[in-house]
């Protein structure tokens, strides 16, 4: 028997299983009980409801390095009838989808309501299968159709042999549900009793061994489960965003709905505008006026508010732009992850102006570069790209409290009635650093000037070819001092030096950290180089990093390696490619699988889950997500 690391699915109907209430539940009391839960890949339709959803997790006893790969130990079923997307497959939509993930000897847990379904192909494979009449112990004996879940969590924990004193479940049902009163929490603790029945009831037919065992660590550390919205939204509250504008959509549309609840606690707005451009205009306005401004969305609301970000490069306005990317072009697919937004970022906009890309690795540094980047924003008054995708936006795990460390705030370049009286005070100042004194309106002496257009160093429209050239060359070395000053290199695991490289950027870096470990034990001594600083590039000092380096295979999650053709423009560097694009996130086992074949030829390109052959499709029936 295994304790303290279990990886389990959670799969049902979209918008009626509860699927990720469920999987919310189980994050919070297990990060509780001092266990760290790690639900990263989040797998949903783009369909309002009837779509088959599915949560993994992770559970382990020490912060694990990724969410691993697909393989799970549990497989908790909440379908109870027939699913839309498989009508031939009663009660039994998610067994037919991740059926195949379970390991030999692993558990399923099924609501059995609509009666039991043929299990023998996993059974033959020493499957332990416990069939739970859920929804109809909630309809018939507890006459509320809503604990069923509860029930189905009851009979989780029995199998896992956890809080058999219920003392876990009670807090956070207490939290949940005493205020609509105490015959509330004895309802779901009622219904979490009768799923630990029904599973006693199978293991006394069949006496099966569990394979897996959850034992609570109470008071090892203090920790929250937390998705990278929340921590990226706690970063902006805390390094000064004051006003956020956002527009819905997945998977930016929860960062929103945080500031909304939160920002106004901290003597802020939140600002749902009427499209997107009205949303970057707010931030815009608001920062003009002072406040340090964020706004967030996803590629195609990204690809709209592409002449604003020309508007803040030219007015030299400070604004945060958070891009939740997705798989694109266009709607592509709302509710899958992709890397695919770094070319749009890089070059969104006309002419040339600055701007700083920063990629979080985890959900940890949701929260750290966010603090990173409101100061970044605020002292080269440009736009800050921070770009995460639908796993790392909307995933959750457990984080701890240590992360949070509230920063010093620092205002940086703002000219108070003092400091005009001496000489004139010109806003676009031509500066060795590139940056210009900047005012809030309303300052005594300090004419606020703001244009779009071309301008003198006092803000006056201007189209002299001289003062021309002086203002584009003075936004621009803006940058040569962010990477004087304020460039982080990336980080690297392992000697890069004789050794194959792996490279990286942004959300990649946990699933690489595992498949360069997979490969170590392969006796591959490759090493690993994580970007988070994407743009600009230092280039002398990654050409110095990357002297001595074997072949360098660049893994990331789009068709065309968009990182790797940055590296190759930037540092003049031969790079090989690992690229998945099919809407699944990377595991660990086919990174490393990939970068061993990427190894075996120069300018070598591999596509993970890619196929020329089109996938039959029956009229009048969906695909079978997460195959």
């Amino acid at each position: 028997m295994r304790v303290n690391h279990l990886k389990l699915l959670v799969g049902g109907v979209q918008l009626r299983d509860g699927v990720t209430t469920v999987t919310d539940i189980l994050g919070k009391i297990f990060t509780r009980a001092g266990l760290f839960a790690v639900a990263m890949e989040k797998g949903y339709a783009s369909t309002i409801y009837g779509a088959h959803q599915f949560d993994p997790m992770l559970v382990t006893e020490d912060p694990p390095v990724s969410y691993g790969d697909p393989e799970v130990d549990v497989l908790v079923a909440l379908d109870y009838d027939s699913n839309p997307d498989a009508p031939e497959q009663p009660n039994r939509d998610t067994v037919f989808r991740h059926g195949a993930k379970l390991r030999d000897g692993g558990v399923l847990v099924y609501d059995s309501s609509t009666g039991e379904i043929p299990t023998g192909h996993l059974e033959a494979r020493g499957v332990k299968v416990f069939p739970i009449p859920a929804r109809k112990i909630a309809q018939a004996e507890l006459k509320r159709e809503v604990v069923k879940n509860v029930v189905m969590t009851g009979a989780l924990f029995r199998l896992l042999q956890f809080d058999s004193d219920e003392a876990y479940l009670r807090q956070l049902l207490e939290e949940r549900f005493l205020r609509k009163g105490q015959e509330v929490v004895e309802l779901n603790l009622q219904a979490a009793r009768r799923g630990r029945q029904e599973v006693e009831r199978v293991l006394a037919a069949n006496g099966y061994d569990l394979p897996v065992r959850l034992e609570p660590r109470p008071g090892r550390h203090r920790a929250v489960y937390i998705s990278g919205n929340e921590c990226l939204g706690l970063g902006a509250i805390a390094g000064g965003v004051r006003f956020y504008a956002g527009y819905p959509i997945t998977p930016a549309s929860s960062i929103l709905e945080f500031m909304e609840q939160w920002l106004p606690r901290y003597g802020g707005r939140a600002l749902q505008g009427q499209n997107e451009r009205e949303s970057i205009r707010a931030a815009l306005g608001a920062a003009l006026a002072g406040v340090r401004a964020m706004v967030g969305s996803s590629g195609p609301g990204i690809s709209l508010k592409v002449e604003e970000f020309g508007v803040s490069g030219a007015t030299e306005t400070p604004v945060i732009v958070v891009d939740a990317q997705r798989a694109g072009p266009s709607t592509g697919m709302p509710t899958r992850p992709e890397q695919g937004d770094l070319n749009l970022v890089v070059g969104a906009g006309h002419g040339d102006f600055p701007r700083i890309v920063l990629a979080p690795g985890t959900v940890e540094e949701c929260y750290t570069l966010m603090v990173e980047a409101c100061e970044l924003s605020d002292k080269y008054q440009c736009p800050v790209f921070f770009l995460t995708d639908l796993n790392l936006s909307e995933g959750k795990k457990t984080v701890l409290e240590e992360v949070f460390q509230p920063p010093h705030v620092v205002r940086h370049g703002i000219v108070r009635e003092e400091d005009v009286r001496a000489k004139p005070y010109r806003r676009f100042e031509v500066t060795p650093s590139g940056i210009s004194p900047r005012s809030v309106p309303g300052t005594p002496g300090a004419i606020f000037k703001a244009s779009g257009a071309e301008h003198d160093e006092f803000g006056f429209v201007s189209i002299d070819p001289r003062k021309r050239a002086a203002m584009v060359e003075k936004r621009m070395r803006k940058l040569d001092t962010y990477l004087r000053e304020d460039w982080e290199p990336p980080r690297v695991f392992g000697s890069i030096r004789g050794n194959p490289v792996m490279v990286g950027w942004g959300n990649t870096r946990p699933v690489l950290e595992e498949a360069r470990l997979i490969l170590q034990r392969r006796g591959v001594p490759v090493a690993l180089v994580h970007f988070t600083h994407v743009f600009p590039l230092h280039r002398p000092r990654l050409e110095a990093l990357f002297a001595d380096a074997g072949p360098v295979v660049v893994v990331e999650q789009n068709f065309s390696g968009q990182f790797a053709d940055l590296l190759q423009r930037e540092l003049r560097i031969a790079t090989r490619r690992v690229n998945k694009y099919n809407g699944v996130p990377l595991y660990p086992t086919e990174v490393a699988d990939a970068v061993l074949q990427a190894l075996q030829r120069e300018g070598a390109v591999v596509r993970i889950g890619g196929d020329s052959q089109p996938v039959p499709v029956e009229v009048g029936r969906n695909e079978h997500e997460g195959d």
